[in-house]
């Protein structure tokens, strides 16, 4: 069964190479968000869902990507046995976001080492984990990051609930997704495993190993039982 993975924020596969190389035995495919065009969650899922593929498979959605996931389940894709959610959400996922997507922040200063281990990697984070997502940030388009924002700023709950196995990789020093909105995801979804992990909001980049058994014993899980699931 194959692994499709959605980025978070900065809508590329360059942040899941530490998770991919503990992923070696599983059949991975990760869809990079589109560049151009509008970048609310109706728009990204009519471009994403031709390249789902109609083999059975898993759909991990990091972060920004989690209600992307969302909305492309709804679209009862062929093949689609379950779900990942890695630090992610259903709702909008800190208050400030509003305020935060009208601000020019220098991506020279966001990306300072000392901000970046306490908001999104922690301190234990190694040198090239850091210097990785210092590097995929640095080459955002503020254009985009911004349309991406307001995305996540205009966030609003869910009015269906996913009837199919969900997982929700959950760190628990995360800084930049507010408690609250992790806390919710099991009402918008019936079937959902909530792991607990010690670590920060990049949890894939700072310990990919434990996430990716995590991954494997779900998708284990998943692959037991090779019904078709409806949602």
């Amino acid at each position: 069964m194959r692994l499709v993975l959605l980025p978070g924020l900065n809508g590329s596969s360059h942040l899941f190479a530490p998770l991919l190389d503990e992923l070696q035995d599983i059949d991975c495919q990760v869809l990079s968000l589109p560049a151009q065009g509008p970048q609310d969650y109706h728009s990204l899922s009519e471009a994403l869902y031709p390249q789902l593929g109609s083999t059975p498979f898993v759909l991990l959605g990091e972060s920004f990507s989690g209600p992307l996931a969302y909305q492309l389940a709804l679209r009862q894709p062929t093949g689609m046995r379950g779900m990942i959610f890695v630090a992610s959400f259903l709702t909008r996922p800190n208050v400030a976001l509003p305020l935060l997507r009208h601000l020019s922040v220098p991506l020279t200063l966001a990306t300072q080492p000392k901000l970046l281990r306490a908001l999104c990697l922690g301190n234990t984070a190694e040198e090239d984990i850091l210097q990785r997502v210092r590097r995929e940030i640095r080459r955002l388009d503020q254009t985009l990051l911004r349309a991406r924002l307001g995305t996540l700023a205009a966030l609003q709950a869910p009015a269906q609930t996913l009837d199919l196995p969900c997982l929700h990789l959950w760190p628990q020093q995360d800084r930049l997704v507010a408690n609250t909105a992790a806390q919710r995801l099991p009402q918008f979804c019936s079937d959902i495993r909530q792991h607990r992990l010690d670590g920060p909001h990049f949890i894939l980049q700072a310990r990919p190993k434990v996430c990716a058994q995590a991954i494997a014993a779900f998708m284990q899980e998943i692959g037991a039982n090779r019904k078709p699931l409806d949602l």
